[in-house]
């Protein structure tokens, strides 16, 4: 008989989906650490972000053992809120895990019968809370989060904050007394040796990369209008890899994406979480003036490949100059971001290989702590 505790996870979508980002990444790479400790149930959508057709190899609407893990994939007809619950009830798990504050089928109709049922709950906000998150849509999610502290929608559960400074978000808005564990995100592993990475430094030319959702959260406009101000005669290249999720705001900048005469500006696609790596590994810098995040998959998948990173100062990375990483820019002021590419690209290669070593040095003896699982773990072991 299994004795570990049963523990349904609840998310709109998972792999092999991968067009929402970061959530994805740390479910998958959660349950991969903790697959032993924990008897895991995943219930998930069909379907990848923004997409109607369903998965083509994955079997819909039965429950799945891959390595251990039983996953369901919800289809069209399943996607409604009796379903659910009758998933939930089928399990009768130990814990519940939710990842989002505001999807109504994977987090409110979960929470809703946990607390008639008196299931334990682990909520991930996902850097739903933080001031730049709430920015998109602000009034919606403003007046939701009133409603649900009047109501004590929350009250019972235990938080999961990536960081400190997430923690500090939530307490802000559900109160100092709010259950809340600070367990780290677990990051994917590092595949590709330094030796070989710095072989691929010496291409002549500066290549910076983003690697995000497309959408107003992450700020690419920003990135493509500090790009152009800067002045160079080194050939510098800009590519661009996400799932375009707000087509309308893409088409404000759509028009810059072309060459010009400092910087070649490309528009690459959606890369599968595979190729990721050698995108890093072949790059510079990441850029990513982001409003917020609470983690960041795409910093530390970074430096996880010897890539440093220009990112905003919204997020949990900081004081990124000092320590050789890249750096974190104010960019509350527009011309700071221009300031640091010409930084960037005016640093010599003698530097910027310090920074490469510096990064994935980082990656490896802090990111990758153990201790991190061993957070994750007592995370459920704790719950209920």
């Amino acid at each position: 008989m299994d004795n570990r505790k049963r523990i349904l996870i609840c998310i709109d979508w998972y792999e092999p989906g991968f067009k929402a980002g970061g959530p994805i990444r740390s479910v998958a790479n959660m349950v991969g650490a903790l697959r032993n400790d924990f008897e895991f149930y995943l219930l998930t959508s069909a379907f990848d972000l923004g997409e109607t057709e369903p998965y083509s190899n994955v079997p819909v609407d039965e429950w799945i053992d891959l390595d251990g893990v039983f996953i369901k994939y919800l289809g069209e007809k399943n996607l409604r809120a009796g379903a659910i619950r009758g998933n939930i009830i089928e399990i009768d798990p130990d814990v519940i895990y939710l990842n989002s504050m505001f999807s109504q089928l994977f987090t409110l109709v979960p929470l809703a019968l946990a607390r008639r049922k008196r299931i334990a709950v682990v909520l991930a906000p996902r850097g739903m809370l933080g001031d730049g998150a709430l920015e998109i849509k602000s009034r919606k999610k403003r007046f939701f989060i009133v409603v649900a502290r009047l109501w004590g929608l929350y009250r019972n559960v235990t938080w999961h904050a990536s960081t400190n400074e997430e923690r500090g978000e939530v307490q802000r808005h559900f109160g100092r007394r709010a259950n809340v564990v600070v367990a780290q995100n677990i990051a994917v592993g590092q595949k590709i040796p330094m030796e070989e990475i710095l072989n691929r430094k010496k291409t002549g030319h500066i290549r910076f990369v983003f690697i995000s959702r497309i959408a107003r959260k992450k700020n690419l406009h920003l990135a493509i209008e500090a790009l152009l101000k800067i002045q160079t005669k080194t050939s510098v290249v800009f590519d661009i890899y996400g799932n375009i999720e707000d087509q309308e705001y893409f088409e404000t900048f759509r028009h810059l994406i072309t060459k010009h005469e400092f910087v070649d500006i490309r528009y690459r696609g959606v890369l599968r979480p595979s190729e990721i790596p050698d995108v890093y590994a072949d790059a510079d810098c990441l850029i990513l003036p982001t409003m917020h995040e609470n983690f960041g998959h795409a910093i530390v998948e970074s430096w996880s490949n010897g890539c440093p990173v220009i990112i905003s100062n919204h997020t949990p990375w900081k004081n990124l100059r000092v320590q050789n990483l890249g750096w974190d820019v104010d960019i509350s002021n527009e011309d700071n971001l221009a300031k640091t590419l010409q930084e960037a690209v005016d640093l010599d290669f003698t530097s910027y290989i310090a920074m490469v070593r510096a990064s994935y040095e980082y990656f490896r003896d802090k990111i990758s702590d153990a201790n991190i699982i061993t957070d994750n773990r007592k995370l459920f072991e704790n719950a209920g």
